[in-house]
């Protein structure tokens, strides 16, 4: 159930966040966003995922909140097809040749629609973990980090003035800990989108320096802005490109 706890006039929303080494809870307000408590789990082994989960749950701090809604965001490796292309049923296969390595089921297939970007995210969630948040939360929203953050992005892409530069690009970056997530706009339409696995700033500097050099971008021209980096990052990519932001 969404609406649980006690009687107070004040909303809450659950955010659940999914990785590869296990899950947090945060307890959001829904008037301000503001964070009114938050729990990480990690988690050894990928088999033992749903378990944890079941029993996280359960924690009976969680029936002290009303819920007016439940998300569930998963961090994983995600791809982009164009809206008019995208066909369920062909989710599994056009996955599996992205990510071949990557093992998935069809009951596993997940989509997110980006109405703004005309275009759709697949990714892979495993549907055991997911059945469990069902379980509790029925209604639970179920998306992935990459397509949140490339909201965001279109979002600030959209209020930016027109540039000078009719050919001019920009290039959003957001650093996780183990991760960033890179978009590349131009003239407001979507070029790039990608996740890679960086857990250092050298390892982050060198993959997206070559994503720079592979997409063609002008290091003298196009904008680079930049969330969540480190100023030893900046400092290291400054070297190379001009216009970060």
């Amino acid at each position: 159930m969404l609406a649980t706890g006690s009687n107070s006039l004040a909303g809450y929303r659950l955010s659940i966040r999914f990785g590869a080494d296990g899950f947090s809870f945060s307890v959001l307000g829904t008037l301000d966003g503001s964070v009114v408590q938050t729990d990480r789990y990690p988690v050894p082994t990928p088999s033992a995922m749903a378990d944890v989960l079941r029993q996280a749950l359960r924690k009976p701090y969680l029936m002290d909140y009303r819920f007016q809604s439940v998300e569930f965001a998963v961090e994983t490796q995600t791809t982009i097809v164009p809206l008019e292309h995208f066909n369920k049923s062909d989710m599994l296969a056009f996955y599996r040749l992205c990510f071949p390595t990557r093992q998935s089921s069809v009951a596993d297939m997940q989509y997110q629609i980006l109405s703004s970007l005309e275009a759709v995210m697949i990714f892979c969630l495993d549907s055991d973990v997911l059945q469990v948040v069902r379980e509790c939360y029925p209604d639970v929203r179920v998306c992935c980090t990459d397509a949140l953050l490339l909201e965001h992005f279109a979002a600030q892409q959209e209020k930016r003035p027109a540039p000078e530069d009719a050919e001019g690009q920009d290039v959003y970056v957001s650093f996780a800990d183990k991760r960033f997530f890179v978009a590349v706009f131009r003239r407001g339409k979507l070029q790039y989108a990608a996740s890679q696995e960086a857990s250092n700033d050298n390892d982050r500097a060198y993959l997206l320096l070559g994503i720079w050099k592979a997409l063609e971008l002008r290091a003298q021209r196009d904008a680079c802005h930049l969330e969540g980096a480190s100023k030893e990052l900046k400092k290291t990519l400054a070297e190379y490109i001009l216009n970060i932001e």
